[in-house]
């Protein structure tokens, strides 16, 4: 999860497939999902598809926020 609180991919899938936590700032939206146990299976292994280690161990892409040149005449 975006927080760290939840540790694995597959707890973050269910944690929504059951609707969320209940709070006072839950959007509305965020409702159960009917997922079958095979649907939630197949979420998880569609996420991680997603990533590519590549870029994740590239050096270009390690700090979002570069050091910005101050001086304009260099």
């Amino acid at each position: 999860m975006h927080d760290g609180s939840i540790a694995s991919l597959e707890d973050v899938v269910e944690h929504y497939a059951k609707g969320g936590n209940e709070s006072a700032g839950k959007d509305e939206r965020l409702k159960k999902l009917p997922l079958t146990k095979q649907n939630k299976t197949d979420l998880v292994e569609f996420l991680k598809s997603l990533t590519d280690r590549e870029v994740l161990r590239d050096e270009r892409f390690s700090n979002p926020w570069p050091r910005m040149n101050t001086n304009a005449h260099e």
